[in-house]
């Protein structure tokens, strides 16, 4: 028989086959199932992967806070029993509880009922309060680390590794090199934004993950996806997708937005606050409360999305008002053929999850540039030390923290060449270039020439992100080669260049113009979590392009990318109401619509809702017509002072034939001027007939 495995006096447990019994395996160490000889009872028994506690400094702070963690005592925490080393291995024993995760639970299940949800997050949140009591962080708050042990009708709640994440996250405040080699010490998908960022924390960092956690038992899965940069990116820079929690109880959606606040004082300030707001949820769903309006996802403030609708060229002479707004109205539908040409993606939310392998992609005549395939890194130096690391990521973050792009992404990218078995220069590369994408005037045009090299350089280690910020950047610059950096991102399963790539085949940017492909690529950017691709296959559908024409096909995918939150969609749908295409006509369903979008500053829906406000009377206004132009040139005006073309064409159309203001040629022929500069068609063609020059893109 083979020799037990040992640590003092726990003998580690075997199964009928004769392997350990493992109760889990993280980046911290294993827990296995082991039996206390002495005092004859089952414990679970964590053993520390000893990389994290190389340092003495660290060993004594793991077995300070360790301790600290032993003198919690409460019903929903799974008490340290006993820490100790044994064969230079550090250990710590606790209570076995016999149960189920939360995550096998729901991977078993699929989500569950609120009040169920509100019960299990309770029970952690008396926990979390139980730990403030004697200054304890838990800092790995997460479904695998909450313990269901059911009880008649209804779960208790046991809380797992108390205090083993702050110990190992301390550790790293004495010594830089192993906290940067391995990162924060949690799971990506549950860690607070500060948590994510190597701040200090506290308790509110807890009520983060836990909020996380909340949503996970509601959606059966975590609010963001991707790989580890992505969610990391996401959590710090991307809003929750409360859509996605439609179906749950408004007081609920409230509660989860409350605890995922990404400001920490934003927050519950303490778990004692927190049990406040979910008692009082728990109450209200339980006692029947009426119903939220919130709660009712066909609502409009449910919806999402639409697409531009430029009205046709004015005509030679001037027809009466009516007629001419009459004209606008009916551009809705005639001008849909060229609304196609010049789709662009609305502002879209992350998906939840990019496959790692996604499904064939739709064949592309021009594929990878050469340099965008990840070149060979260097091997690793065993001799290099974790000193020489430290070093590099300070001189990273030194560029970094002056806004030294250019330079912070290229000592980034040599991180991850010298320490290519390290996963830290990727996942600090990634974040940066997320915040970059974020922050619009880090990449400005007059930037591209000192970025490209070190983009470039990062897209050859595979930073699909770099690749498209180079499919952007040169989408005038370069058609074919911005065309090409997309295609390698596309086919590395990003959803957003998926639908770029649509984009420039419905176009023809960069290749040769092909409907039929870019609705290809439209159906699996969607199938890989892009909203705003679903809106425009939608369009494929309602104008027959690359399809057959299909008007029912195209307003399911409509409600679909609406009910997302996609404004593009919610505008197109407005259309679809207002001109009876797939759908009753309906203006009034064309006015929520609409104003939903418009609510959302989707620019082109200040238009067409204005123009419904002078053309029907089935808005808020009624028969007001006095009140309904009035409120229809504010839109104009609102739409153009922030650009939009359209509204600036609206807005000139307005002042020339002085509806809902004193006529003025010279003001209407600088809105039309602008407006066919910013690339509104009916506005250049009456700049050409009134012979007024513009500069065309």
């Amino acid at each position: 028989m083979a020799e037990k495995l040992r640590f003092d006096h726990y003998e580690v447990l075997t199964r009928e086959d004769g392997s350990l019994a493992e109760l889990g395996r993280g980046a911290m160490g294993i827990t296995y199932l082991a039996f206390d000889t002495n005092l004859r009872v089952k414990v679970a028994l964590k053993v520390i992967n000893a990389k994290f506690l190389e340092s003495e400094i660290a060993q004594q702070r793991f077995l300070r806070e360790a301790r600290a963690a032993a003198q919690l005592r409460h019903p929903n925490v799974a008490s340290v029993y006993h820490l100790g080393t044994s064969a230079d291995a550090f250990f710590y024993a606790m209570e076995f509880v016999d149960g189920e995760t939360v995550e096998s639970f729901i991977k078993r299940q699929g989500s569950i009922d609120p009040i169920v949800a509100l019960r299990i997050t309770l029970q952690v949140a008396r926990a979390l309060a139980a730990a403030e009591k004697v200054h304890l962080v838990h800092r790995d708050i997460k479904p695998a680390n909450l313990m269901l042990v059911r009880e008649d009708d209804d779960f208790l709640v046991k809380v797992i590794d108390f205090g083993l994440a702050k110990s190992i996250k301390h550790e790293g405040d004495d010594d830089l090199a192993t906290l940067s080699m391995g990162g924060f010490v949690g799971t990506a998908h549950f860690a607070s934004p500060e948590q994510l960022e190597e701040k200090e924390i506290d308790v509110r960092s807890d009520i983060y993950s836990l909020g996380v956690t909340l949503w996970y038992m509601l959606a059966g899965q975590a609010p963001f996806g991707g790989s580890l940069a992505q969610v990391m990116s996401q959590h710090l820079h991307k809003p929750p997708p409360l859509e996605k929690l439609q179906n749950v109880p408004g007081c609920v959606r409230t509660a989860v937005a409350h605890m995922i606040e990404k400001d920490p004082a934003q927050r519950p300030q303490t778990p004692a606050a927190l049990r406040a707001e979910l008692e009082d949820c728990l109450t209200q769903i339980e006692a029947g409360a009426a119903a939220d309006p919130q709660d009712f996802p066909t609502m409009v403030d449910e919806s999402a999305a639409a697409p531009v609708i430029e009205p046709p060229p004015l005509p030679p002479r001037k027809p009466s008002r009516p007629i001419l707004w009459a004209l606008v109205a009916l551009a809705f539908v005639g001008l849909g053929l060229l609304l196609f040409l010049k789709l662009r993606p609305g502002n879209e939310p992350p998906p939840t999850q990019v496959a790692a392998n996604p499904s064939p992609v739709p064949s592309v005549a021009t594929a990878t540039p050469v340099v965008a395939s990840p070149t060979a890194a260097p091997s690793p130096s065993l001799g290099k030390s974790p000193e020489l690391t430290r070093e590099a990521v300070a001189e990273a973050e030194k560029f970094e923290a002056a806004r030294d792009w250019p330079r912070a992404i290229a000592a980034y990218v040599q991180l991850q060449k010298e320490f290519p078995q390290s996963e830290l220069g990727r996942v600090r590369l990634e974040l940066l270039l997320s915040k970059l994408e974020a922050e619009k005037e880090a990449l400005r045009d007059e930037n591209f020439d000192a970025l490209r090299e070190p983009l470039t350089e990062a897209a050859s280690l595979g930073m699909v992100s770099a690749m498209e910020i180079l499919g952007e950047f040169l989408r005038k610059r370069d058609p074919k080669a911005s065309f090409a950096w997309l295609c390698t991102a596309a086919a590395r399963g990003r959803a957003h260049a998926m639908t770029e790539v649509g984009l420039r085949y419905s176009n023809g940017a960069g290749v040769e113009r092909d409907f039929v492909k870019a609705a290809e690529w439209f159906e699996q950017a969607l199938a890989a979590g892009a909203v705003s691709a679903g809106t425009l296959l939608a369009e494929c559908y309602l104008y027959g392009k690359g399809v057959s024409k299909n008007e029912t096909k195209a307003i399911a995918l409509l409600q679909d990318a609406a009910a997302a939150k996609d404004p593009r969609a919610m505008d197109q749908l407005g259309t679809c109401y207002h001109k009876g295409i797939g759908v009753a006509q309906d203006d009034r369903e064309a006015f929520r619509y609409y104003s939903a979008a418009a609510k959302l500053n989707y620019l082109d829906s200040l238009g067409n809702l204005g123009v419904l406000y002078l053309t029907s009377e089935q808005t808020d206004l009624g028969k007001n017509e006095t009140a309904r132009t009035a409120k229809a040139v504010d839109l104009f005006r609102e739409g153009a002072k922030q650009n939009n073309a359209f509204c600036m064409f609206l807005y000139a159309r307005c002042f020339e034939l002085g509806t809902g203001l004193e006529a003025s040629p010279s003001e209407a022929t600088e809105w039309y001027r602008r407006a066919a500069e910013a690339g509104n068609r009916p506005a250049q063609e009456w700049c050409r007939q009134h012979q007024v020059k513009f500069e065309s893109e």
